[in-house]
């Protein structure tokens, strides 16, 4: 019995001998493991940080080449712009210049054919009150018997019976009598 207790005795602590090897062996294997995972990401991380310099170097580069491209280009816009937008005033001024010239002329010739238009319609109305003024005297001397003369003028007698002349304004003066 002793020898069985013995036995029994080993196999256990043979046992646990056997197990804290596996489990070192597992730790070493996974340290191990762990230790190259960390070397290749370290070294991933080291490359890929070494990457984005570059990237960032290059996309700096563009960038400054863009905008220096792109200010050239809008320069260059702006200067035709502006010798457009000049051109452009230049031939409005002239257009307008010429427009203003055109008008004047054009109001000076209508004022001149105004002018000339109401002096003949001036004259026309003259002649026109002249007639009228003859015809209202032949008008008056027909509606009027004549009756007489007082200083050099014809005398009138009106339908109710009063006796005038007419003067030099072509006016009626009444005789008193």
């Amino acid at each position: 019995m002793k020898k069985l207790l013995l036995l029994s005795f080993f196999l256990i602590v043979s046992n646990t001998f056997y197990g804290q090897t596996n489990k070192t062996k597992e730790k070493t294997a996974t340290e191990k493991a762990t230790k190259d995972v960390k070397k290749t990401t370290d070294k991933v991380a080291k490359d890929s940080k070494a990457t984005a310099d570059k990237a960032t170097k290059d996309t700096k580069k563009t960038t400054d080449k863009v905008a220096k491209d792109s200010k050239a280009t809008a320069d260059k816009a702006t200067k035709e712009t502006k010798k457009t937008t000049d051109k452009v005033a230049k031939d409005s001024k002239a257009t307008v210049d010429k427009a203003t010239k055109d008008a004047k002329k054009t109001t000076d010739k209508v004022a001149k054919d105004s002018k000339a238009t109401a002096d003949k319609a001036t004259k026309d109305t003259k002649k026109e009150v002249a007639k009228s003024t003859d015809k209202s005297k032949a008008a008056v001397k027909t509606a009027d018997k004549v009756t007489g003369e007082y200083n050099g003028k014809k005398v009138y007698t009106g339908p109710q019976g009063g006796k005038y002349y007419i003067n030099s304004n072509g006016n009626k003066t009444y005789i008193k009598q």
